[in-house]
């Protein structure tokens, strides 16, 4: 498994668990949440605060998220976490999926702990029933895996017992004299693994060697780019041709707002291009206490289509202007198209001046968009 998709793991699964209605749950938010011992809620708990303190007993699926988490009690279910320090010394009799800056783990996993977090501390007390997966900084694992290890890491110290395989992409792997495992150990590094007097490995060991990327030469990285040239200008344009024959008044519009009111145009579009991702944020946060945060995922993925829609907008605009203002005539939108998607795409590759040009396209595309749905909406009828 690459290092990135370890890494973000336990964050799509956060964001894939079934959806359980927060009105049938218990949702606690403030600066200080705690659930004192000896207090049993029988229910899914959401808590959502700055310091965040569990001692008592979850009969449900605990949610969390904090900038320091503490989770000394019982969860009989799963515990989804997201913090800045997450400590569990507590049992917890599902899985652990967590993301945080640093992550402790101290009590009993009942099934599998898959997390990413800048470090991870497994004492010799805790307990994984099943699975551990680990993307992030540093991992110290000095308690027992049920099942198998696997990691992306820049540094794994292993001095625990895992019972199955273990299967690592890291820097630096340390096994200690307490470290015990129960399969293969495979792991890629340009180094061998440190192995300590006393540690063992019951089946094969194999160390891979990352392979080095080969040199290419200026001819093939000149025409590596250009099929990457080309690709996006397809794509760009096939966007383009639904938009001028699904929409043509809508692109009409959207063309001439750039032309009589460019301002208007940057307003809208930095508008929309900084306040729609905040307030998908903001949506997503309060889809998670009350429902329906799948919503802002969606509102996300709108967004990033009308993103592309403005840039090809602002293409569509360029090579008509450049037309009318070179050859003094009109030609077909398609030629126009082709033909500014063309120029703006290879404007986007100047160095340090490329991504500013693409920005501004995007933003004055975006606004140009509202305007022209504004003003070919259809006018009302008189009474």
């Amino acid at each position: 498994m690459r290092p990135w998709r370890l890494a973000i793991a336990p964050l799509v699964l956060l964001l894939a668990a079934p959806p359980v209605s927060a009105l049938a749950a218990d949702v606690r938010g403030g600066n200080e949440v705690a659930v004192a011992p000896g207090q049993t809620v029988t229910d899914d708990l959401y808590v959502w605060g700055g310091t965040a303190r569990v001692a008592g007993t979850v009969n449900g699926n605990l949610i969390v998220m904090g900038g320091t988490v503490e989770v000394p009690g019982t969860v009989t279910r799963d515990l989804m976490v997201a913090g800045g320090t997450v400590t569990v010394p507590g049992r917890v009799g599902g899985s652990v999926r967590a993301a945080g800056g640093t992550l402790t783990v101290i009590g009993e996993v009942g099934e599998d702990l898959l997390a990413t977090a800048g470090t991870l501390d497994l004492r010799p007390q805790a307990r994984v029933g099943r699975d551990l997966l680990f993307g992030g900084g540093t991992a110290t694992l000095a308690g027992q895996v049920g099942r198998r290890l696997q990691a992306s890491a820049d540094r794994l110290d292993l001095n625990g017992a895992v019972a199955g395989d273990v299967q690592a992409d890291v820097a630096t792997l340390n096994l200690g004299p307490g470290a015990r495992v129960g399969g293969d150990l495979r792991y890629t590094s340009q180094k061998p693994a440190s192995i300590a007097p006393g540690a063992q490995v019951s089946g094969r060991i194999q160390h891979t060697t990352p392979a080095r990327a080969e040199a290419t030469s200026p001819a093939a990285g000149f025409l590596s780019g250009l099929i990457g040239w080309l690709r996006a200008l397809v794509g760009l344009f096939l966007l383009g041709l639904v938009l001028v024959l699904a929409f043509p008044r809508l692109t009409q519009h959207a063309v001439r707002a750039i032309r009589t009111s460019p301002w208007v145009d940057l307003g809208l579009g930095l508008a929309l291009l900084i306040g729609v991702p905040i307030a998908a944020v903001a949506a997503f946060a309060a889809g998670l206490l009350v429902g329906g945060w799948w919503l802002a995922l969606m509102a996300l993925a709108i967004y990033a289509m009308v993103l592309a829609v403005g840039y090809v907008v602002a293409g569509l605009f360029l090579g008509q202007e450049g037309f009318r203002l070179l050859a003094r005539r009109p030609v077909h939108p398609l030629v126009a198209l082709i033909v500014g998607l063309a120029v703006l795409t290879l404007a986007g590759l100047i160095p340090y001046a490329g991504p500013v040009i693409a920005l501004a396209a995007v933003v004055f595309g975006v606004g140009a968009l509202v305007v022209g749905l504004w003003h070919g909406r259809p006018a009302a009828r008189p009474a």
